[in-house]
């Protein structure tokens, strides 16, 4: 089976170590695939043990059967019909292998609790880190669209006055790469002192306070860029998320009217 198929599912119960060696294996597939148990556990500085339980927390029966997945995948991979101007720099390829593998490792179960929460027609809340306010305004659209009472707040005035509006039947939406930034965390916890909106979240893959403070948190591959000390990290995978959650709710919505 498909890699993405079969780890799927059960990304969101890797812990913090397990989940940076499969951001590894997403990101070094081709290489990945051509290596024994003991040439991967070498390469990361663990034990052959500890690759064997990772490959079966990620629902493979052993590591022959993990790597027979990655060769089916990688397979698919190159095969795919993409603009041979694109993988003639290497970031370029980069840039999209990373853009295509956020959404592509976004747990199907976590989806449809963000789908079952849409649903029920709640005011949504988005909040951003610094990195993220230039794309507030789209996000907010794409909510919007649904037809879902929406707000997007970018300065700190305009968040603190909507602390005491999130209610439980809210749904409270946080991009922030870092999944540190303060002024963000320290809204959320204010925020469910009062009420306990449903957080679903979008950040890195590392463990972060966002993440735990989430229902739902879906991670994003992108690399860092810092340039004149301004943050020119990649939004592009975090609106991805939103988007592929916004088009999901809609193509559902659909199927239902017709079999009706």
């Amino acid at each position: 089976m498909d890699f993405f198929e079969v780890t799927g599912p059960n990304v969101a119960n890797l812990n913090q170590t397990e989940r940076q060696l499969f951001e590894y294996v997403v990101k070094n597939m081709d290489e990945v695939k051509n290596m024994s148990i003991q040439k991967f556990a070498e390469e990361k500085f663990l034990s052959t043990t500890t690759i064997f339980r990772f490959t079966q927390k990620l629902g493979f029966t052993g590591y022959s059967n993990f790597i027979n997945s990655l060769m089916v995948t990688s397979h698919t991979k190159q095969a795919a019909n993409l603009p041979g101007v694109l993988l003639k720099q290497d970031y370029s390829e980069d840039y999209l292998v990373n853009a295509i593998e956020t959404i592509r490792v976004m747990p199907t179960n976590e989806i449809n609790k963000v789908i079952d929460v849409l649903r029920k027609n709640p005011s949504v809340y988005i909040l951003t880190d610094d990195n993220a306010h230039h794309i507030s305004q789209y996000s907010e659209k794409i909510f919007m669209g649904l037809g879902l009472h929406t707000y997007a707040p970018e300065a700190t005035y305009q968040m603190q006055s909507l602390e005491t509006h999130i209610s439980d039947d809210d749904l409270l939406i946080i991009l922030s790469y870092s999944g540190e930034d303060k002024e963000v965390v320290d809204f959320v916890q204010k925020v469910f002192l009062r009420s306990r909106p449903f957080l679903m979240s979008v950040t890195s893959s590392g463990n972060n306070t966002i993440e735990n403070l989430s229902d739902v948190n879906f991670y994003i591959f992108a690399e860092e860029i810092q340039v004149n000390n301004m943050n020119l990290t990649s939004c592009i995978p975090m609106l991805m998320v939103l988007e592929l959650l916004g088009y999901t709710y809609l193509a559902r919505d659909d199927n239902e009217k017709a079999a009706r």
